[in-house]
């Protein structure tokens, strides 16, 4: 049974981070609590201080609304004029830190009590910072690109406001299909900065130096004491999510070889069968969360041409490269060889 496909997705978003859509819906003059009903989200939920929804719920409602808009990138129109989130911890954290290098630092650390479903990844490369978001493979089905278009809503926001202009991001990168020659004119005309599509990742990449400039607006208390409070929000909501917590723990340990149960619960302080029941409760199982953290790494290494068979079941916990092989098998349909042959170039 494949695990991409069957299992049932429990990754969340911060409902605060949909408030741009619903300010953007209003002054467009479309009634946002419709907009919201139609994928079976209450506005509402967007005015609640910490609620959350579930991604298989707030994914959908962006490309919804694009259609209903008539507007394909709506997360780029929406970055173009967005106020900053002002009620947002992440926000003024980001706002407050010494300058944009330091803020996506912050935006990395912090950036799953926001969506839980994706990865940020900042890495220096020469002379540009490049920032990648990269959605959990498990996660890729119920993502629609619409849905990651706003995920550059958050660092375009900082434009203008004294870290960055335009002339110091050198790309923007989408992993969505060339959209045509009238719609990258109309995306220029919203941000001129050069685009790329057909990328692996969703991101862009900035000017190192440009990265580094003093922010005017630098108030390291005030971004120390956001950062905290949201790294406490982080710590209860992996408190009540067993699975987080599971995953975080298998991925510390597959270098070392196959996780064990019993080694897992222990660090719980719980039993293998209070540690089975608890996940089975939210709708997971020790055995499925192990198969999902192996995938998850599996494909994220074989786009890696550097990283050899080898080296990624060890680096899976597995004995030896024929297990790997058998196991990817089973998740994917293919072999590991396959896969790597089909995606690479």
């Amino acid at each position: 049974m494949s695990t991409s496909k069957n299992r049932v997705s429990r990754s969340s978003v911060l409902a605060v981070w949909l408030r741009p859509l619903v300010d953007y819906l209003e002054r467009s003059g479309f009634n946002s609590r419709e907009v919201f009903a139609r994928t079976g989200v209450d506005v509402a939920q967007v005015f609640v201080p910490g609620a959350r929804l579930l991604l298989s719920e707030a994914a959908p409602l962006w490309r919804h609304a694009a259609q209903v808009t008539g507007k394909p990138f709506i997360g780029l129109e929406i970055a173009s004029d967005a106020p900053p989130l002002q009620a947002d911890t992440t926000a003024i954290a980001m706002m407050a830190s010494r300058n944009l290098y330091e803020a996506l630092q912050r935006f990395s650390r912090l950036s799953h009590i926001i969506c839980d479903a994706v990865e940020i990844e900042l890495n220096r490369e020469n002379d540009e910072l490049r920032l990648d978001f990269i959605i959990h493979p498990q996660e890729r089905d119920i993502m629609p690109r619409e849905a990651m278009d706003p995920a550059l809503l958050i660092p375009l926001g900082l434009l203008d406001k004294g870290m960055i202009d335009v002339d110091g991001i050198n790309q923007l990168r989408f992993g969505c299909e060339h959209p045509g020659a009238a719609m990258v004119e109309h995306i220029a005309g919203i941000f001129p900065i050069p685009t790329r599509f057909g990328c692996d990742y969703y991101g862009m990449s900035i000017d190192w130096n440009h990265s580094l400039k003093q922010n005017p607006y630098w108030n390291p208390a005030l971004a120390q004491l956001c950062e905290e409070l949201v790294l406490k929000d982080l710590e209860a909501l992996d408190a009540n999510n067993l699975v987080a917590r599971t995953r975080k723990i298998l991925l510390d340990q597959l270098a070392g070889g196959t996780p064990q149960l019993g080694k897992v619960a222990s660090l719980f302080n719980i039993t293998e069968r209070q540690l089975q029941r608890k996940l089975k409760a939210q709708g997971s199982s020790f055995g499925e969360l192990l198969d999902q953290v192996r995938l998850d790494l599996a494909l994220r290494y074989l786009q890696d041409s550097r990283m050899t068979m080898v080296d990624i079941s060890l680096s899976l916990g597995f004995h030896d490269q024929s297990n790997f092989v058998k196991a990817f098998k089973r998740w994917q349909g293919e072999t590991p060889g396959q896969y790597r042959n089909r995606n690479s170039g």
